[in-house]
């Protein structure tokens, strides 16, 4: 116990009796928040510095104003909205249900499965940016590849923020028994549309699908290559949306070679504008 006294007060600093100026402890701050500076920068706890995102866009002039790229094992409540709802209209025979949406390995997944749900045969996912991110003009980026077979169909497109049916601008999709056939669609109003139809590009496989959206032209490209232009061009804020329905007075309903559960999967989405 003496030698353990003996360490304490061998080890102490002694008090000066000497007044501190101000100078003097305006030094001694700041050197304990030089050292506080190294520590913080210690080697083995890297400081994480946010590197800006750049692509062959943003070089070209354009600003990134949305992007996921789905790294999270969980879809962004920030990003997404994940739809919870019946559609009967026009045939259709699913339900759209959020646990049919997930994120995992770098991949958005919208499943579709024929475990029926309430009066409903058939289960589906569906994304939306509604109220979340909402532009006019722009460029929409988006890679996905869609599920093939009887009775699917898989879609990206745009809807207008005041929910009304029309204007709809569809960036692509697709007829599941016809998966080699690839569509963009321009609508301004029931009976006024413009259209394109892509024959030869497999759709069950992955592509980059863009759509540039200006005041004048809407330019549609599949893997950086323009497949289709239009002046039918929209002028209102719209929203974004994913999703695969089930049935219908166009694709018509499954059958027994389609398969399930399928699933259209997304790899990244990222929107800019100038």
């Amino acid at each position: 116990m003496i030698l353990f006294i003996f360490f304490l007060a061998g080890c102490s600093v002694p008090i000066s009796d000497t007044p501190v100026t101000i100078e003097e402890e305006q030094v001694h701050t700041e050197k304990a928040q030089e050292e506080e500076v190294e520590i913080i920068k210690h080697p083995t706890e890297p400081a994480i510095v946010e590197v800006p995102y750049e692509d062959q866009h943003t070089e070209a002039g354009w600003k990134l104003t949305f992007r996921d790229e789905f790294d999270l094992d969980q879809v962004s409540s920030s990003n997404w909205n994940l739809l919870n709802s019946g559609y009967k209209d026009h045939g259709r025979l699913h339900h759209y249900l959020p646990e049919q949406v997930t994120s995992d390995s770098g991949v958005l997944k919208l499943e579709v499965s024929d475990t029926p749900y309430q009066s409903y045969p058939y289960r589906s996912g569906a994304v939306t940016t509604q109220g979340l991110h909402e532009q006019m003009y722009g460029k929409f980026e988006i890679r996905a590849k869609f599920p093939k077979g009887q009775g699917l169909f898989p879609a990206i497109w745009l809807l207008p923020t005041d929910h009304s049916s029309y204007p709809e601008i569809d960036i692509v999709e697709m007829l599941g028994q016809l998966p080699n056939e690839l569509w963009h669609v321009a609508h301004q109003k029931e009976g006024n549309r413009a259209f394109h139809l892509n024959e030869h590009i497999n759709g069950s496989e992955w592509h980059t699908y863009t759509l540039n959206w200006s005041q004048d032209e809407l330019i549609f490209y599949i893997d950086d290559e323009v497949t289709f232009r239009t002046s039918n061009v929209s002028h209102t804020e719209m929203y974004l949306l994913m999703n695969v329905t089930v049935g219908g007075t166009w694709v018509g309903d499954p059958d027994s070679s389609t398969e399930f559960p399928s699933s259209m999967e997304v790899d990244y989405v990222r929107i800019y504008q100038k």
